[in-house]
């Protein structure tokens, strides 16, 4: 599964889909540097790719809980040090307050990756991702009730846009509609409120922070099903199981390094580029083209998602010309 971007209070998330919580610039005084931060998301969505193509390829081989402890242990020697170098000391004493929703948050991501990792299992890289698109069209949705947040006429369009990609797409009572489309749905509806919940973390928490606990919780929760059932991997295996991990990591920084660089409005759109990089890793790797429906289904489900960055862009900027304080 792809990882979430940092949740910022004005803002849904697109597929790139792990690295979570609050922008740190605004609090750092950093300058931004809009390239920098552009080529750190371009990394952090190839790099999601790469790890979803892994996951894709030893799913069929390894129980889901096996392949969860890799991702989150071979993620963790990479997060840690990181986020003890660049969080600062003063970082973890915030997690105080926020244990709940810092546990509901790694409950529900590593949720959504058990959905998706089934999900692969009859489903091609791209068709997942397609209905991974629909996230920020459901956390636009789900900040009415749960964030409180006002969403007008502009972004209810595109998220009824959006859903009509997603029918497309998934085609409901279709050869293509099956058990691998009700766990790619539950996966992104879990990914949805796992965003939503990083998002009043990152109120008061560090990125790296909420990355590195996140990993934990997974951690934990994947501890007793390798106990109940593990299957011995061979070398080569062995390695594709910690590089699911490692590159996820190293994916996560980048994307909270994106987002510390750039305004999200300037380099969430990018995103999207994931598409490209699902539908020649599933070529090459697996050997699966999108179907003509798929490709319109992306169509529609990008044109609304970034239709809502859009839009967030310009309520942000009457709000900035309503206060200039």
């Amino acid at each position: 599964m792809t990882s979430p971007r940092p949740a910022e209070p004005s803002r849904g998330p697109g597929p790139a889909t792990a690295g979570p919580a609050a922008r740190e610039d605004s609090a750092k005084g950093t300058d931004d540097r809009p390239f920098a931060g552009i080529l750190f998301m371009l990394a952090a969505v190839a790099l999601f790719s790469v790890m979803d193509t892994l996951a894709k390829a030893l799913t069929p081989h390894f129980p889901v809980g096996q392949i969860l402890f890799f991702r989150a242990a071979a993620a963790l020697v990479i997060l840690v040090p990181l986020a003890l170098r660049l969080a600062g000391p003063g970082a973890w004493g915030r997690i105080r307050g926020a244990e709940v929703t810092l546990l509901v948050a790694g409950l529900l991501g590593a949720g959504a990756l058990v959905s998706f990792l089934m999900a692969w299992r009859t489903l091609p890289l791209v068709e997942v991702a397609a209905i991974l698109f629909a996230a920020p069209l459901i956390v636009t949705a789900l900040s009415v009730p749960l964030l409180k947040e006002p969403v007008g006429v502009h972004r209810w369009s595109a998220v009824l846009l959006g859903f009509v990609g997603v029918l497309i797409v998934l085609q409901p009572g279709g050869a293509v509609f099956g058990i691998g489309a009700l766990w790619g749905g539950l996966g992104v509806l879990s990914y949805s409120l796992w965003f939503i919940s990083l998002r009043r973390a990152g109120k008061t928490v560090s990125s790296y922070v909420v990355a590195v606990t996140n990993a934990v919780i997974m951690l934990l929760l994947a501890l007793p099903l390798i106990l109940w059932a593990w299957v011995p991997p061979t070398p080569m295996q062995a390695l594709g199981l910690i590089a699911i991990g490692a590159v996820g990591g190293l994916a996560q920084f980048c994307l909270v390094r994106a987002f510390s660089l750039a305004p999200a409005s300037l380099i969430a759109p990018f995103d999207y580029s994931y598409i490209l990089y699902a539908t020649v890793l599933g070529y090459v790797v697996f050997g699966d083209f999108p179907a003509p429906t798929t490709w319109a289904g992306v169509a529609l489900l990008t044109v609304a998602g970034l239709y809502i960055i859009h839009r967030e862009r310009v309520t942000a900027a009457r709000k900035r010309a309503a206060d200039p304080s």
